[in-house]
């Protein structure tokens, strides 16, 4: 091989590895977060437990997110990948719910901090489920799409180390059509849908929390100042 040959093929190798390399990086998917609000209601409850609650949520599942892939192809949305912050979303609605009926929720991240507390709030979620379809009524060049979301979740309590409440919870479908434009991503009617969902959940397990005579009791029987003397 003459010293041409060699440098045409030494050049053809590095133009076909870097476009390869290129066309790899360009079609690596688009993460878009979506937007989570609190979507958590008033709770009417006759006067607030009076105890100081930890609210236990560890840093991994603070941390948790959803990531999904839209699965209508012809809204060429193939290449996109919707994160959601459910973790985030859980311990910010938590906090507001969970303050309407104990006198005061402070987060812990650990056993060991939960400790120092006569009252645990472990919230978790145990489910969560997010389509995408193909709405009704559109035309071109507007397209619609149907959001929906549901989410399952539980709560567990405990006092001075035992379980005294548990229950799972599963929301209705949150559904929402929003309009579809090519270069719109809709994360925000993705959100409401997801906000919505989880917002059920966890008001509808306060509100049974509030009613609960053994959570009354054990609430009642605690130090009002909340945390344990060590």
């Amino acid at each position: 091989m003459n010293s041409k040959s060699f440098c045409k093929n030494v050049v053809f190798a590095f133009l076909a590895l870097f476009g390869f390399s290129f066309w790899g990086c360009a079609t690596l998917p688009k993460e878009i977060y979506v937007p989570l609000k609190g979507e958590a209601e008033n709770i009417r409850v006759y006067r607030k437990l009076p105890v100081q609650a930890a609210l236990l949520i560890p840093e991994e599942d603070k941390n948790y997110t959803y990531k999904v892939t839209p699965s209508i192809l012809h809204f060429n949305l193939e290449n996109v990948v919707h994160v959601f912050p459910l973790g985030e979303a859980l311990e910010e609605d938590s906090i507001q719910i969970f303050s309407q009926i104990f006198r005061g929720v402070q987060v812990v991240r650990t056993p060991a901090e939960a400790q120092k507390f006569r009252i645990v709030i472990a919230p978790k979620i145990e489910d969560f489920r997010f389509r995408y379809e193909e709405g009704k009524g559109g035309y071109q060049p507007i397209q619609f799409i149907l959001f929906t979301a549901a989410v399952k979740g539980k709560i567990t309590l405990y006092s001075e180390g035992t379980r005294i409440w548990e229950k799972s919870v599963t929301s209705p479908e949150q559904q929402k059509t929003s309009a579809f434009l090519q270069g719109q991503t809709n994360e925000k009617d993705m959100g409401e849908v997801t906000s919505q969902a989880l917002g059920y959940v966890l008001k509808k397990l306060a509100e049974e929390i509030a009613q609960d005579p053994e959570v009354e009791k054990n609430a009642a029987t605690a130090t009002i100042d909340g945390p344990k003397k060590t």
